[in-house]
Formats: C-alpha cells, sequence, structure tokens
C-alpha cells in the first residue's frame, strides 16, 4: 500500500500532462503500476466536470463548450492516445503484411487512414459533448476508455520483439481485469452524484431570478423515483458495449499484427470511450428506461 501513491503519480505523470510529484520511471515500476490506470481516468474526468462546470458559469454556448471540453480532453493527455489511434488506423488499414503493417505505424509520419482516424474521433468527441446528457458521464467515460485498455492488454502478447509499449502489456494477470471490472462499476455510481451537481449548477448559474426559483420542480427530475437505477445501469450497459467493441478489436488486431502494442492501447482508448459516451447519451434519452 506504502508504494501505491508514488506509483499512481507516476502513471499520471506518463499518462496525462498534469502537475504531479516526481516519480522515479522504469518501465518495470510502470508495468506494476498498470492495474492504476483507471485512476488516472477518474482524474481527467473530474478535471472535466469542473471545466464543464466553468463553461455553463459563464453562459457558453453549446458548441463552444463541446469544443472547449474536446481541446481540454486532448490537451490533458497530450494527444497520447490519438497518435496510437493514428498509427493503428495506418498499419490496421494498409491492406499489407504483419511486418509492414508494424513498420507503417513505427513510422512518425501519418498517413491517410491515421489522418482520418484522429479527424473523426475528434468530430465525434465534439458531438457527444455537445449533447445534454454527456454532462453526467464526463466522469466516468476516461475510466471505461482506460479499465478496456487493461482489459486489451491481457488479451494478447505483444506484437513486437521489443518497443515502449512492452511494459503495458499485462498478458494472463488476472489483476488488470479485477481492476477493470471494479472501475467500471465503482464509476458507473458516479454518474447521478455528477448529474445531481451539473443540474444544480447549472440552475444556480442561470435562473433569471434564483430567489423566486422553484427548486422542487427544477430538482424533481434529479431526485425522481429510478433515477439512481437509471443512471447506473446506463452506465453499465454502455461499458458493457465498450468492453465487447475492445474485444473485438483485440482480436482484430491479433489476427492482423500477432498481438498488441502502444499504439492499438490508444487506439482501444479512444474508440471504447466514444462507444462509451454514445450509447450512455442514447440510452439516457430512451424513455423505456
Amino acid at each position: 500500500m506504502k508504494n501505491t501513491a508514488p506509483s499512481f503519480f507516476l502513471m499520471l505523470g506518463f499518462f496525462t500532462r498534469l502537475p504531479v510529484p516526481k516519480s522515479g520511471f522504469t518501465e518495470d515500476r510502470l508495468q506494476k503500476s498498470m492495474p492504476l490506470i483507471p485512476l488516472v481516468g477518474l482524474v481527467i474526468g473530474a478535471v472535466l466536470v469542473l471545466i464543464s462546470v466553468v463553461l455553463t458559469w459563464v453562459g457558453a454556448p453549446v458548441l463552444i463548450s463541446g469544443a472547449v471540453l474536446t481541446g481540454c480532453y486532448i490537451f490533458l493527455t497530450g494527444g497520447l492516445h490519438f497518435d496510437g489511434l493514428a498509427d493503428t488506423c495506418d498499419g490496421v488499414f494498409s491492406g499489407r503484411s504483419r511486418e509492414k503493417s508494424l513498420e507503417i505505424m513505427r513510422d512518425s509520419r501519418i498517413g491517410v487512414f491515421g489522418t482520418l482516424g484522429i479527424f473523426m474521433a475528434g468530430l465525434l468527441y465534439f458531438a457527444v459533448f455537445t449533447e445534454a446528457p454527456a454532462a453526467s458521464a464526463l466522469m466516468v467515460f476516461p475510466v471505461c476508455g482506460r479499465a478496456c485498455c487493461l482489459i486489451s492488454s491481457s488479451m494478447a502478447p505483444y506484437a513486437r520483439e521489443e518497443g515502449m509499449g512492452k511494459f503495458a502489456v499485462i498478458h494472463g494477470d488476472p489483476r488488470s481485469v479485477i481492476s477493470a471490472v471494479v472501475s467500471v462499476i465503482g464509476s458507473s455510481f458516479l454518474v447521478l452524484p455528477v448529474y445531481a451537481l451539473t443540474t444544480v449548477l447549472s440552475i444556480l448559474f442561470t435562473a433569471p431570478n434564483i430567489s423566486n426559483y422553484n427548486w422542487g420542480v427544477g430538482l424533481s427530475r434529479v431526485f425522481a423515483d429510478g433515477m439512481f437505477t437509471l443512471s447506473v445501469t446506463v452506465s453499465l450497459v454502455s461499458s458493457a458495449v465498450a468492453v465487447l467493441v475492445t474485444i473485438f478489436l483485440t482480436a482484430m488486431f491479433r489476427k492482423k499484427l500477432g498481438g498488441v502494442t502502444g499504439d492499438t492501447f490508444g487506439a482501444v482508448i479512444e474508440a471504447s470511450s466514444l462507444v462509451y459516451m454514445f450509447f450512455f447519451i442514447i440510452l439516457w434519452k430512451v424513455p423505456v428506461l
């Protein structure tokens, strides 16, 4: 337990651009710290919720808010996973042999498929961030994406003999799956508190006459019967779909590349995060749930 905090800061410093206390870096330490990566997603989600609250406070238009949240999300990770997504698209969709595909993925230059992958991911993030229910999922989707990375890393070997991403492969380590499951289920219980917080702050910031505001009516939706069950169910179902997509993608990478790489982890994180957000928004609006 005494090494948990340094290991967490090591992961946070490696996977984000947030200022953190310096921690001794070794690939062995980083590999042993991988089960903590969902907590990195939790921090990213908390920062995004804070930014969303500020945008609501200043009365930013929906499109501006979507653009700012998209930019901040990419900035927080330093574009690390977007880079992996681009390299993966270039290699996997090149139609070349395994060896050539891996060589293409190592090329620092970006190709057509990589450009399209980044463009589509950025566009989709912008689209989901402009939807009202997205604010409730801001805390959870980064956790889900990084939990799916753990699942992918446990399902396949490293595709290269050596490489920077080898530390992240914990093939056969049950801790990764346990950490992924616990983090996804646990974070799903945060949806309702975040929804309540953003709703209350939205009322405080936007109501024309707050002293005469009918709080009973305004908060009836937040604390309505079944809201807790709805929020957790929607989050868990969205997470389950994201996991299924992760399994499919990992199987494809294993067939095409012979395993996974650091780049494919970036692709899995972004793809599963977007799948979670997409289904969360769709299911949140379904009347029968």
